[in-house]
């Protein structure tokens, strides 16, 4: 492919260069640093520069790595953790954040787009790529505009909407403090949310992960350019990273995740109890929530087993052979990656219907959703047919290919970078 660079005067570039601005990346990371992985891998492959650049909040310099033949940044900010940054109007980070951007901004010209992927990553990265009129888009994977936890949760059940009611108890959870002093804190978190969204609405481009997070946040960014663009998973990938040995020579169910009380994994436990399953569960992660989990289970009398942490590898060898994967959540689940990887697996899934996961799975085609564990124990009941199994797991992988591979979401993600650029382009024919 031709590299030709964009300016005040040119088209559309041939090849981009590109900053993914991220808050996590692989190889140690949940599903939103491996979807921003499949996206730089898929620019990558269509012949642009990728460069990804980290926020580390463990750190405190800036160093550089290589992962999969791509260049990682990863940008210290353990020092801006300080309470006066804290209390601040902005995330903690997006002071450091912004300078380092804006720093490099300064003598790189030929940076065409500055993609940012989360919470303490898009802020600063919209306000330093519209400082030097860069290209911005920002891609929201939860409910960060609109929540300061970025769940829409808090105690133990979703959250309606920032009263001050909900505030002073979520100021409570937030800053561990009792109520009368967390009163005091809900003009700051409102502060603090209007500053995200108004940060976050400039950007050229915003891009959510599904519908239900789009109609979510979409009330906090009205004159945002906002639409829809879906994590990618190529079936191919995943079935080559999965590792090749087989860890459990009979059928078992698995459930994997961050073990914290939004993913709902006590109403899993629960609904197999009602179901009186006998295939032993494996649980793959690893969180707050797990001691309370492992009580639950010994009281159930279930065969459950809890891993820990795994890398993604193992993981996706588990998902691959397990009987099926069942994906409970409490919270409204934006858009798993997990699931997704699952079904490109060619393994049944059965998933809670919450947030976007009804628009991964097809209810009865590519997989089951289920709302009570009568729905669960009839999901179970269908997967003892081999029959049906098969007909799903073909379901479930081109319901991948269709929806959520390179081939489907490259064309969106690009025709997303070309309307960025153009709109970004008078402000840069302006200061050249």
């Amino acid at each position: 492919m031709q590299d030709v660079r964009l300016s005040s005067t040119t088209g559309p570039a041939a090849v981009w260069r590109v900053w993914l601005v991220t808050d996590v990346y692989p190889p140690d990371c949940g599903g939103s640093g491996w979807s921003t992985h499949a996206l730089a891998r898929v620019l990558s492959d269509n012949g642009h520069q990728v460069e990804i650049i980290v926020v580390d909040p463990s750190a405190v310099d800036v160093t550089t790595r290589a992962y999969d033949g791509m260049t990682v940044t990863d940008v210290g900010v353990r020092a801006s953790r300080t309470l006066f940054n804290r209390l601040g109007a902005t995330d903690y980070a997006h002071a450091a954040v912004a300078t380092y951007l804006d720093g490099r901004l300064r003598v790189e010209a030929d940076v065409d787009v500055v993609h940012a992927q989360h919470l303490h990553s898009s802020p600063p990265a919209v306000a330093a790529g519209r400082a030097h009129n860069r290209a911005t888009v920002a891609t929201v994977r939860d409910y960060w505009p609109v929540c300061l936890h970025g769940t829409s949760w808090w105690g133990s059940e979703n959250c309606d909407g920032c009263t001050t009611s909900n505030l002073t108890r979520c100021m409570t959870e937030y800053w561990g403090w009792r109520a009368p002093a967390s009163r005091l804190m809900v003009g700051w978190a409102r502060r603090r949310l209007r500053t995200r969204a108004q940060g976050l609405a400039v950007a050229d481009k915003i891009l959510a992960v599904s519908e239900a997070v789009r109609q979510r946040v979409a009330g906090a960014l009205p004159d945002a350019d906002l639409s829809v663009v879906p994590n990618i998973v190529d079936p191919d990938v995943v079935q080559a990273q999965a590792a090749v040995s087989r860890e459990c020579d009979t059928p078992y169910l698995l459930t994997a995740g961050k073990l914290q009380p939004t993913k709902g994994f006590d109403l899993l436990l629960s609904a197999l109890a009602e179901c009186t399953s006998n295939l032993p569960l494996i649980v793959a992660g690893d969180g707050s929530h797990r001691a309370a989990l492992e009580a639950q289970a010994a009281g159930t009398g279930l065969d459950v087993t809890f891993l820990g942490w795994v890398d993604h590898g193992r993981l996706l060898g588990l998902q691959r052979d397990a009987h099926a994967v069942l994906l409970p959540s409490a919270w409204q689940e934006p858009l798993s990656r997990l699931m997704l990887e699952t079904m490109g697996l060619g393994t049944p899934v059965v998933a809670w219907d919450s947030g976007g996961t009804p628009e991964i799975i097809e209810a009865g085609v590519s997989g089951w959703l289920v709302k009570r564990p009568s729905d669960l124990r009839s999901a179970l009941a269908e997967l003892e047919s081999m029959d049906r199994r098969d007909d799903v797991a073909r379901a479930s992988v081109m319901r991948v290919r269709e929806r959520f591979s390179p081939a489907a979401v490259y064309p969106a993600i690009a025709a997303a970078y070309t309307a960025a650029i153009k709109k970004s382009r008078p402000a840069r024919s302006r200061s050249a």
